[in-house]
Parts: C-alpha cells; structure tokens; sequence
C-alpha cells in the first residue's frame, strides 16, 4: 500500500520562480506610466538579471526602491523585481517577503496582481510554508476559473496534503488530473495515496484499474490493486490481478508466490493452491525448505489428496531440524494402520527432538510396534510414555493390558 510519507518523498513540484517576476506580457488593462528615468533603471536591473549578475541588479534596485514614492506603482513592479532576483538566488523566504510588500501596496494592474498572487502562493510552497500558502492559491484559484490551473490545484492538494487535511487535498488532486489529458504520474499517484488515506478503498481501485491500463509493466500497481481488493475483501478478484501479474512475468520472488498460494487457499481452492506450490518449488522458484513443504502436505491434505499430502509431508520432515513433522507423519500412518512406515517416522521424531508432546510421541510409538508384533519394544516405549504426565495414564493402561497378553 502506498503512504502519503513515501509518495511526498517520491512528489517533486516545479516552482514557477524566475525572470517572469520582473518581465510580463502584455495587460488586458494598460498600467499606469512611469518615468523615463525609472524605466531606464529598470531596463538596466533586466539586463543585469540576464546575465546572470544578480548582486549588481539587488543593489541597483535596492537604490530604485529608496527613491520612489511609498505605496505607488513604481514601487510596486520595483519589489517584483526585487523578488525575482531572490528568487532566482533560491532564496525563496526573502523573495515571499518582497511579493507580499509588493501586493500590499495595491497598486498593480489586477492582472498583474493575481500573477504576484500566484507567484507568493509557489514561493510559500517552495519553502515549505504550506498554511501559509493556501490562501494566495485558493485566491488566484477562485479568481481564474476560466483559466488552465491544473499546476494550481496540484500545489494546493499537496500543501493541504503536507498538513494532513486529506479530504480538502482531494478534491483538488481530482479536478488536476480531469484537466489535463496526459496528467502526470506523480499527481495520479497522490490521488491513489489520498484514497487510501481516507480508506475509499472502491475508488483506489477504479484508480489503479486504469494505471495498470497506462502502466502495464510496473508492477507496485499490480501489487496495490490486490491489496485493494483484499481491502474490499474481494478476495477473488485479488488472487485473478496476484496470478495475473504472476504469468505476466512481473512477480517471481517468494512473497507473492507464497500470496497467492494463501490466496488459493482462502478462496477454497486447495488443489489449486497445492499445483501452484508444487510447480514453483519444482521450477526452484520457491526455495526446498521444511516450511514450504509443509505448506504443501496441508493444502494436498485440504483437497483431500492423501497421497501426495504424505509424499509432501516426508518432504517437509527430512528438512526440518525439529522432530515435529515426523511426529506429525507417524500419526498419519497410524491413522492408516501403516505400522512399520508409522514405527520409522516415529522413531525420528524422537531422535530429532523438540517434540512438543514427546510422551504421546512414545505412545503412538508403542502402539505400532504392538500392532507389529513387537511387544518387548513396545513395553520400553510405553514405560517411556509414563515418565511424562500427559501421557502416563495411558501408558499403564497399555502396559496393563500387555501383561495380559
């Protein structure tokens, strides 16, 4: 599953913060005149921000500033000039602090002033001042409905996602992404964190239906659409994108092999379960180890085949350090009266060790060596039996009635 802390540290947003303080198109209002001389002086700071000699152009406008008139056009497009300088310095605090003087005076054409907005609105959030850069973007957002915002709203449903007000960051993710015909992934995966955050784990979902669609080969989403649907528990549908993506060549490691095998198996599907296990421990995609085997004995024994369940089993036991396999084994053959193949597997169980119940071990262990015909062997396995209190009980009963044989 995808965090909103793992995908911020994936999410890079480009600040919009350059020369376009200081240069501006053309107004659909005409902006007040200045004079020859500050227009000269300003023509001289764009030459030096051109070439790249941005102490020259802060001191030159530095002098304009403490010449103009206070609250006044000429000192308004000289802060936005200063600004752009900083922030072509990537000092982005100073620069916020000149577009917000430059905005108080008032004085800009409204076009002009909603492009400062925007521009305070990027400089909040290239400096990580996410409460403070809400307004200046839901500003200019509500004032440019008719114009392309998506890079506005995705601003917006990042700094609402930096504070963790994931239900206002939504819709602004949403309304991005239907904006723009080829959005990018990064937005499309903010919008997938943003659902799992709030648990709409049915639109996550329809959301990575499609990015499998667009991104067939990367398989996180293969992954985040099972895990989805388990969310949902549509356990099916997680197990038919798990195996899809399995034939597709995407997942071969353990982990979601072993998925799908439970997958199998909790959807009621042991014989599946068990031919998929079988042919990935053969194909040595799946390690040979005592847990994969056993794995394997369970989900034969649930589909009811016994055959391969004890072939698997055997398996299991000769891999495992620890008796309890064997243990388990000879039980089995007990159960099928299969004396001498039940007196073998007991016998390693105790060997082996680390039973859990040694005592009824030596109980089944006498049990088939009687029914064996080996009856001095079976009266040591029963005395054995009746060192432990578990089983000591039983064990005289047994030893009770050997005598009366």
């Amino acid at each position: 599953m995808i965090t909103i802390n793992q995908f911020l540290k994936l999410l890079v947003f480009t600040i919009s913060v350059n020369v376009s303080f200081a240069v501006f198109a053309a107004e659909e209002e005409k902006a007040p005149a200045i004079s020859a001389s500050l227009y000269k002086k300003l023509t001289k700071t764009e030459a030096f921000i051109a070439s790249g000699a941005y102490p020259q152009a802060r001191e030159l406008l530095a002098t304009i500033l403490k010449s103009v008139k206070a609250n006044s056009y000429e000192q308004a497009i000289s802060l936005r000039s200063l600004a752009s300088v900083y922030a072509l310095e990537n000092n982005y605090k100073k620069a916020a602090k000149l577009i917000e003087q430059c905005l108080a005076t008032q004085q800009l054409p409204a076009s002009q002033q909603q492009a400062a907005l925007l521009n305070l609105g990027q400089l909040y959030m290239a400096t990580e001042q996410y409460h403070q850069a809400i307004k200046p973007l839901e500003s200019w957002l509500k004032q440019n409905r008719q114009t392309k915002n998506s890079h506005v709203s995705v601003l917006l449903a990042n700094a609402y996602t930096q504070l963790k007000h994931y239900r206002k960051a939504l819709p602004h993710i949403e309304a991005a992404i239907k904006q723009t015909q080829q959005p990018k992934e990064s937005w499309i995966q903010l919008n997938l964190a943003l659902y799992y955050e709030l648990k709409n784990y049915q639109s996550a979902a329809r959301l990575l239906n499609k990015l499998i669609v667009r991104y067939p080969d990367k398989k996180q989403y293969w992954q985040q659409l099972s895990s989805a649907y388990q969310q949902l528990r549509h356990y099916s549908k997680a197990l038919s994108i798990q195996h899809l993506a399995y034939q597709k060549g995407l997942f071969k490691d353990e982990a979601h092999i072993l998925q799908i095998v439970n997958l199998f198996l909790y959807t009621k599907q042991p014989y599946q379960a068990a031919q998929f296990l079988a042919h990935s421990l053969k194909s040595k995609q799946l390690k040979n180890s005592a847990k994969h085997f056993e794995l394997l004995a369970n989900a034969w024994t649930d589909a009811r085949e016994y055959t391969q369940a004890i072939t698997a089993l055997k398996q299991a036991s000769a891999l495992d350090n620890k008796g309890q396999l064997y243990f388990r084994l000879g039980r089995i053959h007990v159960e099928q009266e299969l004396w001498q193949a039940a007196i073998t597997a007991l016998n390693k169980a105790i060997n082996k060790g680390g039973l859990r119940n040694k005592g009824e071990a030596y109980i089944l262990l006498g049990m088939s060596l009687y029914e064996n015909q080996q009856l001095a062997a079976a009266r040591k396995a029963f005395a054995k039996a009746s060192q432990f209190k578990a089983s000591k009980k039983s064990a005289r009963q047994w030893l009770n009635y050997i005598k009366q044989v």
